[in-house]
């Protein structure tokens, strides 16, 4: 096997969610050893996001899609690091490892006794990324956040949403895996600073700056011009046609964006109505966009009745820009990306044999990313860490098991008299809202029990 960029190198993971292990995926795929560290009563709450199959019976926080995606190739160990051993025994591992990555709120660091200038004491060379919402200086230093408060307070829901009406999200997190991609650049640059001087490093990432990154348009628009940009749904300021136009399926959708008076007259020709091209209305871009609502009714008569890909594909033939637009199923099943090998399928020890999609997209000639581990269980090496890196007697672990500091199972504090197994059928029931529910609230639009069928994971019925 060719070796990896980041072989030999190790990273302690503290982060949890979405941004950070984006980062620490990245870094994993690329050869490094990543150990995520969790703690038993506290444990990264990607473990109670999508339950794989909608079922909870065994080991649910074992079980979420959410973990397994964005945690493949990694180990995990859990360590409480409010308890004095827990706190020892991750300063002892950080001599060990080449790089720490935390996401919380600066605070937290700091009451674990593990900001940079001390961690630089167990390992001089160690780089250290903090990615906080709002980084470690400033007024919101302390302040917490989610991708779903990132995205205003980085000017994203600025720039999204239709003319005259509010901001709106984005519909996901989209902050966090723009920043955990910029995450995994600075800390290659500073593996690249540290393999030319010798010396590591901390690195500050706000996240919030971080998505700013976006909003450059509408910064120089304002610095330059003093203008604000009016928000301006799917439309263009300067391709006309642009927008989502719904098609012949109950969900089914295609964006089409045309940028000059030839992608216009091949549109026309396309679609069957060249006397398009000939009407003044639409002569030239200005009138496009002056009379944008009589063409999108017009577009519109055309797409509804298309089937969202076929109409794809015809409108790139004729070298007009188009895509349809994939929900989760077509994005699996797109051929596309099956021949691209867009989707690894990962042997899971609780959930099967799954499909899982790489972070790291980039195709290299030379190496191929390593892709085919599954997400670690909760606690699943803490012997191979604790007794390998560390040299810890099973006495000693055993020791830090019965004690809490650490384990394979999650932990509550209870009132006096309740064991954890009392509270276990409860607990499964917090990892999981009900199907039914989910599509109450607009979460779930269908539920597809031959889905693994036709994700090629099992045999019909019957066989083949």
């Amino acid at each position: 096997m060719a070796e990896l960029p980041l072989d030999g190198v190790r990273v302690l993971d503290l982060s949890h969610v979405f941004a950070g292990p984006t980062c620490t995926r990245i870094l994993a795929e690329l050869g490094a050893d990543v150990i995520k560290v969790e703690a038993r009563q506290r444990l990264d709450i990607s473990r109670i996001l999508i339950m794989t199959d909608n079922d909870t019976a065994d080991q649910p926080w074992n079980r979420t899609c959410y973990f397994a995606v964005h945690n493949a190739g990694k180990r995990g160990i859990t360590l409480d690091l409010t308890a004095e051993q827990g706190r020892g025994l991750f300063s002892r591992l950080i001599p060990h490892c080449d790089v720490l990555v935390e996401s919380f709120t600066p605070r937290v660091m700091k009451a674990f006794e593990l900001e940079y200038e001390t961690v630089r004491q167990l390992k001089p060379d160690i780089i250290m990324l903090s990615m906080s919402g709002y980084g470690q200086t400033g007024p919101y230093r302390d302040w917490s956040a989610y991708g779903m408060g990132l995205e205003p307070a980085s000017g994203i829901s600025a720039a999204t949403g239709y003319r005259g009406g509010p901001p709106i999200r984005t519909g996901m997190s989209f902050t966090d895996p723009l920043t955990g991609v910029l995450a995994a650049g600075a800390v290659l640059a500073a593996l690249r600073y540290r393999q030319r001087t010798g010396r590591g490093q901390f690195i500050d990432l706000s996240q919030q700056e971080g998505a700013m990154a976006l909003m450059g348009t509408a910064l120089m628009d304002y610095q330059m011009n003093g203008r604000l940009a009016e928000r301006m749904g799917n439309r263009s300021s300067w391709a006309a046609p642009q927008g989502c136009y719904r098609c012949r399926g109950d969900d089914d959708w295609l964006v089409i964006s045309v940028e000059n008076d030839e992608e216009w007259a091949a549109f026309c020709r396309a679609t069957g109505h060249p006397e398009w091209a000939g009407d003044e209305r639409f002569a030239d871009v200005l009138a496009r966009h002056e009379n944008h609502d009589a063409l999108d009714v017009l577009i519109e008569g055309w797409t509804r009745e298309q089937d969202h890909y076929e109409a794809f594909h015809l409108l790139q033939r004729a070298g007009v820009k188009a895509a349809p637009v994939l929900n989760g199923k077509e994005l699996l099943l797109d051929p596309h990306f099956r021949e691209r090998h867009r989707f690894d399928l990962v042997d899971h020890p609780v959930v099967g044999r799954r499909p899982v999609p790489r972070h790291l997209v980039a195709r290299f000639d030379r190496f191929e990313p390593r892709v085919d581990v599954a997400a670690p269980l909760l606690g699943q090496h803490n012997r191979e860490v604790l007794q390998g890196m560390l040299g810890l007697s099973d006495e000693e672990l055993a020791s830090l098991e019965a004690e809490g500091v650490i384990g394979s199972e999650p932990v509550l504090d209870l009132p006096e008299g309740l064991t954890f197994e009392m509270l276990r059928d409860v607990i499964r029931e917090l990892f999981r809202i009900p199907l039914e529910k989910m599509q109450e609230m607009g979460a779930v639009q269908a539920v597809e029990p031959d889905y693994r069928q036709q994700l090629g994971l099992d045999e019909p019925a019957g066989g083949s």
